[in-house]
This record gives structure tokens, C-alpha cells and sequence, in this order.
């Protein structure tokens, strides 16, 4: 009762206050996974295992925050932007969390190792992938702001920033995620086919981590040319 009260205020005063509050827990989950590289490149695996339980937790909440979402925003409800936009907009950001969720699960199931000689560039690829969601969550803030100025000029033009700075990147995730497959094919004639696998799996769903937030970030744009 307690969150639901919670959200109808945040809904009377932003039709986009659920969306931030259910982004920011879904931008503190991304963040929670540089802690868990970080202790996985460190072969801590109970440290790992701590930071996975907080990954695990964070996604909960914000499949909780989606589901009273729906809820308090009936077909009847009048809103300044359509329910569909806000709807849409938060299962595209639910999709952030879940697949922060199941990196961790796949790299904590598996006790994967990080060879030494990629661990530069595989970090550098999840601050990359982590950057692209605080930077979509800050769009939404963002979003919220220019709703509540009627979409003036100043307000947009801090939102065009923001996209563009999304676009940006997104070109420096890409270029981070060659430089980690190109240093992982030179290593893969010495380390297991089966961890090579798995490895080239986790490098796919940070790619997809990406992809999810500049997908938000796509939507945000289109809900502010409306």
C-alpha cells in the first residue's frame, strides 16, 4: 500500500514520476554490475555472490514498481502524454534490469574466469554498456522536466543533448565490444571451447544491455516530438 500511495503522488505530480523512480532502480541494478565484474575479475566469488543477491533484489523492485505502474494508470486516467507511451516506455526500461540480471546469473553460475589478457577491455565494455543506461535514465528526468515546462524550447534542447550524447555512446559501446572480441579471438586457440562459448555469450548481453537503453532512449525522443 505503502508504494502504490507513493506512486499515485508521483503521478500527480509527473505522469513520467513512476518511469524515473522504476528507472533509477533500474540504473542502480546496471551499476551493481561493475561491482560484480570487478569481483568476478578478482576471482572473489563470495564478494561476487554478495553483489548478484543486490542485482537479484534490484530487479524484484523494479518488477514491482511495473506492475503498480500498470496498475494506477487506467484506460480512463487523463493524461498530458498517452498511457500506451508511458506503458510502452517502462517495459522497454524493465528490460534493462532483467538483462543485468541474467549476466550476473550466467557468469556466477559458471564461475567464468575473465582471461587476464581481456580483463582491460572487458571492463571497459560493461562501463561503457552501464554509462548508455545512467545516461537514458537522465533522459527521462529529463522528459519529466520538459512535460512539466510544456515542452519549452530550453528544456528540449537540454533533452536533443541527452539523445545525442546516447548516440555517442552508443558508437563508443560499439567500438568497445570489437576491441574485446578481437582480443578474445586471439585467445581462443588456448582456452576451452566451451568457456570461449560462454564468454562470447556475456560479450552479447552486454551488447543487449546497451541496446535496451538506447531503445529508451529512441522512445524518449519520440514521445518529445509528439
Amino acid at each position: 500500500m505503502k508504494t502504490q500511495k507513493t506512486l499515485s503522488d508521483l503521478i500527480s505530480k509527473s505522469p513520467f514520476g513512476p518511469i524515473q523512480a522504476h528507472m533509477e532502480k533500474s540504473k542502480n541494478c546496471a551499476e551493481e554490475l561493475i561491482t560484480f565484474i570487478e569481483a568476478v575479475i578478482q576471482d572473489n566469488w563470495d564478494e561476487a555472490s554478495l553483489s548478484r543477491d543486490k542485482i537479484v533484489i534490484l530487479e524484484k523492485e523494479t518488477d514491482v514498481l511495473k506492475a503498480e505502474t500498470r496498475h494506477l494508470l487506467p484506460k480512463g486516467l487523463f493524461l498530458s502524454v498517452p498511457r500506451g507511451d508511458l506503458l510502452d516506455l517502462i517495459g522497454l526500461a524493465d528490460e534493462i534490469p532483467n538483462t543485468v540480471k541474467d549476466i550476473s546469473g550466467l557468469v556466477l553460475g559458471r564461475h567464468m574466469t575473465i582471461p587476464k589478457p581481456i580483463c582491460g577491455a572487458f571492463k571497459e565494455l560493461v562501463k561503457e554498456a552501464v554509462s548508455i543506461v545512467t545516461t537514458a535514465a537522465t533522459g527521462i528526468d529529463q522528459l519529466s522536466e520538459v512535460s512539466r515546462l510544456a515542452f519549452g524550447s530550453r528544456a528540449s534542447n537540454k533533452l536533443d543533448e541527452i539523445i545525442s550524447q546516447l548516440d555517442s555512446l552508443e558508437a563508443n559501446n560499439d567500438t568497445a565490444e570489437i576491441t574485446v572480441r578481437r582480443q578474445l579471438f586471439d585467445l581462443e586457440k588456448d582456452l576451452p571451447p566451451v568457456d570461449v562459448m560462454f564468454l562470447y555469450d556475456v560479450i552479447n548481453k552486454l551488447g543487449e544491455l546497451a541496446d535496451r537503453a538506447e531503445q529508451v532512449g529512441h522512445r524518449i525522443t519520440l514521445i518529445a516530438a509528439r
